[in-house]
């Protein structure tokens, strides 16, 4: 979907987009820190936890690639409604945009529960 965003929410999309990344780069974390603690108590071998932390680190940065690298603007409502529809972010994320900006976002919610 091409959707032309005026300047001033064009900041505000990069603002949702920074709360989304920081978001996804503490979810990454957690999921390493739940590895570590099972390493901790002992139910996971060094090398067990290893490679578990090695293969969360790697999903997740391809994760955060896929959705963050290679922003611009014709990739903003893109970029947008898969944050949305994954959860990262939430509609009161969207409170800046104008009510038709909110909307065109929010159509993503009408597909999904289409599937």
């Amino acid at each position: 979907m091409n959707y032309e965003f005026s300047k001033p929410e064009k900041k505000i999309v990069r603002q949702v987009i920074e709360t989304g990344l920081q978001r996804d780069f503490e979810s990454s974390i957690l999921d390493i820190d739940q590895i570590i603690q099972q390493w901790k108590s002992k139910k996971l071998s060094n090398q067990e936890a290893y490679h578990e932390i090695f293969g969360t680190v790697k999903k997740n940065d391809k994760y955060i690639a896929r959705m963050y690298n290679d922003l611009r603007g014709s990739t903003y409502m893109m970029v947008l409604q898969g944050l949305l529809a994954n959860k990262t972010i939430t509609e009161a994320d969207l409170s800046g945009f104008s009510e038709t900006t909110r909307n065109a976002i929010l159509e993503i919610r009408g597909i999904l529960d289409a599937l």
